[in-house]
């Protein structure tokens, strides 16, 4: 042990290692964000594990070479493995894009690699994985350092906090397993005591080998430029035309999700109505959703307050305050007048007021899907009122929220967690938003240009819905974001939005779409959704893993990953790399192919998605 304020104990269960971790006496966190609680070197670690079941030995991992996961601190945060030549970039240019993405104040250095609630070591098929099971404290950071035959230090984020002798402060679990899915099967197992899932199920339909989530949403076409005209539009729309929304869910009698996203309230941070774009209020539209069929959902973002929003006036205490007496900045954003600040969770008041919110929409206005944005804000560092680590506060607000859990009628209510810190959110959040915005471009100029991690792209989204593909099912539900079947206001090639699609279906377990029905185009977009009901039918019921496509020996390893269903009858190519790339597989040997994007030379052709099936 590196600390001798910390006692590890370490136990076995069903061949995954527990390493608990406990003060040896009463004890107070250090000041600053990172408290280093024990550093292992790689043998240790693999020594910890053993040889279970009398198997022959996994291959010895090396930290020089190895593929490490770096699981980004939030929703948005970037998560892939990186090999030894590879990085995860921070925003240039306007360093408060950062604020989103970043483990608050841990420092970024550039040899070492930090992950959060997840990491793992993979060797070819073999993986060494670490993950904290929380159970209500600190989150854990995982700092590995791939020198000196590798070493992990095991950080928590408790500045504030003060602990009693004997109290418990983290509880990691430590598994060895050979393939993506005994690793997923494991994670199923050290998770399963929290029951995650049931609260969702009214979102599936009844007696479906899979619980698939869908519906539409309102922000990936009209963004926040909506009124009551518009969504009652779309909502006809969704009924009236071929779209994937109505052959998917509404004609296969699935729950539906008609979602409200941002524009509806007066400003952020002031969560009445905007009465000039609905001047009768969001109770009509709830009804009117409510009426054909849908479950009625709306967007928040309670915890940020833009700078104009009156409660900065009416409850300046309110607000988190850094230690000189101003607001703590949460975020940039132009379209809300560029910084923006964030509610002290510490206080009960201020957790009276967000739970009020939740419950207005739902007991008034008759939402049952609340999607819960901008959660990072949260767990920012600050001068909190009540004292104590932000982690408390977060969760606490979290609870009181996910608590309202029936309408008045008694119908069940689901909460979406988008750009949380997900280590203490997925005990009141399972169904999660895993990765940075979607877009119908697939990586902007201008963002790209920037180096966000978080940025809105077709590109970043997949490679975090692959990063997190491990979770899926374990963990959270995974929402990849949208698929986009539309050719209007679109700049993804054909396909590139079979890609889109492709990862979401695979690879996750939500379907929503932006799409505006009531302009359905008869051609082009028609054929795209034939193409996807057909893929989405294939593949139903089948679980599907994911792994990084081994180099072909050029000098730069490809972002191109294999796909492979549990049962071994599908495997695939999802090429998210600029140039096109060459594999073996089934597709060489006979198999029928259910998308097919090879060129003449037998190569996957860029930005592309490919699947085959053995099934003759």
């Amino acid at each position: 042990m590196s600390n001798d304020s910390i006692i590890r104990s370490v136990s076995e269960e069903d061949g995954v290692v527990a390493l608990t971790y406990r003060t040896a006496r009463d004890t107070a966190a250090p000041a600053g964000p990172a408290w280093t609680i024990d550093e292992l070197t790689l043998k240790e670690l693999e020594s910890l594990t053993g040889y279970a079941d009398g198997q022959a030995p996994l291959a010895h991992f090396d930290s020089r070479s190895a593929a490490i996961l770096c699981n980004g601190w939030q929703s948005w945060s970037a998560s892939r493995e990186l090999l030894p030549d590879e990085r995860i970039h921070r925003a240039r240019f306007i360093p408060k894009l950062n604020i989103y993405t970043d483990r608050p104040g841990l420092p970024v250095e550039r040899r070492t690699i930090v992950s959060h609630f997840l990491t793992y070591l993979r060797n070819n098929d073999d993986y060494l994985v670490l993950v904290s099971r929380n159970a209500g404290s600190p989150p854990v950071s995982f700092r590995v350092d791939r020198a000196d035959g590798g070493r992990v230090q095991i950080l928590l984020y408790a500045e504030g906090q003060s602990f009693r002798s004997g109290e418990p402060v983290a509880d990691i679990r430590l598994i060895r397993r050979s393939g993506f899915f005994a690793v997923r099967d494991a994670l199923k197992k050290v998770f399963a005591g929290f029951d995650l899932f049931s609260c969702l199920s009214f979102l599936g339909a009844p007696g479906a080998p899979r619980l698939v989530p869908g519906g539409y949403e309102s922000w990936y076409n009209h963004y926040a430029d909506i009124d009551e005209g518009l969504i009652l539009a779309d909502l006809d729309g969704l009924s009236s035309s071929p779209n994937l929304v109505k052959r998917y869910y509404l004609d296969r009698h699935k729950p539906t999700v008609f979602q409200v996203d941002d524009g509806w309230e007066t400003e952020v941070g002031d969560w009445s109505v905007n009465q000039k774009r609905f001047p009768r209020g969001l109770e009509p539209i709830s009804k009117a959703i409510s009426e054909q069929g849908l479950i009625p959902g709306l967007w928040f973002a309670p915890f940020i307050v833009a700078k104009n929003a009156p409660i900065v006036a009416e409850r300046p205490e309110w607000l988190l305050r850094s230690a000189n007496g101003s607001p703590v900045v949460a975020g940039w954003m132009p379209n809300w007048g560029g910084d923006f600040h964030c509610l002290d969770l510490s206080r009960p008041e201020v957790q009276s007021y967000v739970e009020g919110l939740v419950r207005r929409a739902v007991d008034e206005w008759g939402f049952r899907y609340i999607k819960l944005d901008f959660l990072y804000a949260g767990m920012l560092p600050g001068t909190h009122a009540s004292g104590g680590p932000a982690w408390r506060g977060y969760e606490e607000t979290l609870r009181r929220i996910t608590a309202i859990k029936r309408s008045p009628s008694g119908q069940p209510v689901a909460f979406l967690g988008c750009g949380a810190p997900l280590e203490n959110s997925f005990r009141y959040l399972p169904l999660m938003r895993i990765g940075a915005d979607t877009k119908e471009d697939w990586d902007p100029f201008p963002h790209r240009l920037l180096r966000h991690q978080g940025r809105p792209s077709a590109l970043m989204s997949l490679v975090d819905t692959v990063g997190r593909c491990l979770l899926d099912g374990a963990v959270f539900m995974n929402d990849p974001d949208v698929v986009f079947c539309r050719t209007a206001n679109m700049a993804l090639t054909r396909t590139e939005k079979e890609a889109v699609a492709s990862g979401a279906v695979l690879l996750a377990s939500q379907i929503m779409f932006s799409d505006d029905a009531a302009a359905f185009d008869s051609r082009e977009e028609a054929a795209f959704t034939d193409w996807l009901i057909d893929f989405l039918d294939a593949t139903a019921g089948r679980e599907f893993g994911v792994r990084r496509l081994e180099s072909t020996g050029t000098r730069r390893s490809p972002l191109a990953f294999r796909i492979f269903s549990r049962d071994g009858i599908m495997h695939g190519i999802l090429n998210l790399d600029d140039s096109p790339v060459t594999a073996d597989g089934p597709w060489n040997h006979g198999a029928v192919a259910l998308l097919d994007r090879r060129g003449a030379d037998g190569a996957f052709v860029s930005r592309s998605a490919s699947l085959f099936s053995e099934n003759q």
